[in-house]
């Protein structure tokens, strides 16, 4: 298993969890690299099998929210065929102004435009609005605080998988 974050704090937890005994849920073979996802390095293009983006910021929620060509073309490149995806994001106020202008995802042209767009770059996807219940089962404890936050956000869920 590889485990990457563009922050050391988000892979405390299941780095810990890693390195416990096989017994006791641990993995034998796992590595954990702090970088952006979206700047991998070229040895891990084509290496996964599953691709999960919880709640992503800056420049990778940018690239997988508004979406951006180049970013989602990088994310399919580290995907093997067939590979599963599953990406939550939110935005609202206080967001880069780009991502703040997104229309709701109930607007049926905003969710065909998600999935064309990850068409193009080599995923099928679905692509729905998700709650805050649904997003506080995510096990971060980021989403957990988004969950019971009083900040308006929107949030998206996308399913899928690479081509």
């Amino acid at each position: 298993m590889i485990g990457v974050d563009a922050s050391a704090e988000g892979l405390r937890e299941p780095s810990r969890r890693a390195a416990a005994k096989p017994a006791r849920g641990g993995l034998a073979n796992a590595m954990f690299g702090v970088l952006p996802l979206e700047r991998a390095p070229g040895e891990l293009l084509g290496l996964v099998d599953s691709l999960t983006v919880l709640l992503p910021w800056g420049s990778l929620l940018r690239a997988v929210a508004l979406p951006e060509a180049e970013g989602l073309v990088r994310l399919r490149g580290l995907c093997k065929p067939g590979a599963s995806l599953q990406i939550v994001f939110g935005y609202g106020p206080g967001d880069p102004l780009a991502v703040q202008a997104l229309p709701g995802l109930q607007a049926e042209a905003r969710a065909a435009a998600l999935v064309q767009a990850y068409a193009s770059a080599g995923f099928t996807v679905t692509a729905r609005a998700t709650s805050r219940e649904e997003v506080g089962e995510l096990p971060t404890t980021w989403a957990k605080k988004l969950a019971y936050s009083n900040r308006e956000r929107e949030f998206v869920a996308l399913t899928g998988v690479a081509r």
